[in-house]
């Protein structure tokens, strides 16, 4: 997922989930089977979202966009979750996991912390594409983006949410079509 470069920055290697993997989740999900390594974090990820169930159901039949009308895109936002999810198993970096171990301890449901994390994730993203090295790649600063989890660990839960440009926790997926 990420290399380490001389300058102490991290180059992340944004990989997709592969649709015909998420196929291959779901159909075993729908047996029942035990899912095993990464198929755990996908399946996690996949069950948070029931809305989504009767895409879920079509995934590899249908080509073109994904982006639903409401503009939601469920397999970027799918991976996404799988992202942080490894980044809270791995402890990569360390202060995932102690942000989600900390925001459930403050009372916050699982769902929105991991939803707490994409966005602060999306931010360093977004910063990084905007600054882009002189060969044009992509460098993530994982450090950054650890300490901004570290700024934002301890604070409650409505004034995180508005360092993250919200008035009010949002209610994940609220509005979003089934």
């Amino acid at each position: 997922m990420s290399q380490p470069q001389d300058d102490g920055k991290v180059v992340i290697e944004l990989q997709g989930i592969d649709k015909r993997h998420l196929a291959y989740v779901w159909e075993k999900m729908k047996r029942g089977e035990d899912l095993e390594g990464q198929e755990i974090f996908i399946g996690r990820s996949m069950a948070d979202h029931p809305q989504w169930f009767p895409h879920f159901e079509t995934i590899g039949l249908l080509e073109g966009e994904d982006e639903l009308p409401d503009g939601t895109n469920p397999f970027a936002h799918v991976s996404l979750h799988v992202l942080i999810g490894s980044q809270i198993f791995n402890q990569n970096p360390p202060e995932a996991e102690t942000f989600y171990r900390m925001r459930l301890r403050k009372g916050d449901e699982q769902h929105a912390v991991i939803h707490m994390m994409i966005e602060t994730f999306q931010r360093h993203l977004m910063w990084a594409a905007q600054n882009r090295g002189p060969d044009g790649q992509l460098s993530f600063d994982m450090g950054a983006y650890a300490g901004t989890l570290r700024k934002l660990w301890h604070l409650k839960t409505n004034k995180l949410w508005r360092r993250l440009g919200h008035n009010r926790p949002p209610v994940p997926h609220e509005g979003e079509g089934a």
